[in-house]
């Protein structure tokens, strides 16, 4: 099946979420989506095994509820009804996508497009859909240049280059101050 990923924002952008949908409500949402499939939805047990296996159990609750919402307030569960094969594995499927998504916020999906796509794709490469006027190739690439993780690393190994920077500016005003009090003890 293939996915418009930028008519899936456009249509979330017009309808914007007052107010998130209670987490029972949002799992229902989502195990409706396997129903229509034909699928098992996740139970109970996969859910909280799900949560658990999170490692920000609000943080996973939070995007449970973007999930549902991209679900209800576009054409993303039509496409993903029509996507998903017979013989997924419904808790696997949502346990890779959690995990994918991980770092995102709720607000983060909500207020900034890149995030929201990065969302929608990643939610797309789960039930093995295809991006619009994109080949598998590219769609990859693209995930992996909005990929927030990928980000985060990135702003960590900048701020470790800049204070070890500052560490050696430091290390060498230093010397240059020993040296300096060194030279006028030998004028003194």
């Amino acid at each position: 099946m293939v996915f418009d990923v930028k008519d899936i924002q456009k249509q979330l952008t017009a309808a914007p979420i007052v107010s998130p949908y209670p987490h029972d409500l949002a799992m229902a949402i989502v195990c409706d989506t396997f129903r229509l499939a034909g699928l098992r939805p996740p139970s109970r047990a996969d859910w909280e095994d799900l949560e658990r296996r999170s490692k920000q159990g609000a943080l996973f609750r939070e995007q449970v509820v973007m999930l549902a919402y991209a679900l209800t307030s576009s054409s993303l569960r039509a496409d993903t009804v029509a996507s998903l094969r017979k013989n997924v594995d419904t808790p696997r499927l949502l346990r890779g996508f959690f995990l994918e998504v991980e770092p995102l916020t709720a607000e983060m999906i909500r207020s900034n497009a890149f995030r929201q796509e990065e969302f929608l794709r990643k939610w797309v490469h789960a039930v093995d859909g295809q991006v619009k006027n994109e080949s598998p190739k590219e769609s990859a690439a693209r995930r992996n240049q909005l990929d927030y993780r990928t980000a985060l690393r990135e702003m960590e190994r900048a701020e470790q280059a800049r204070k070890k920077e500052a560490d050696r500016r430091a290390k060498e005003l230093q010397e240059a101050a020993q040296r300096a009090t060194d030279a006028r003890g030998w004028r003194e």
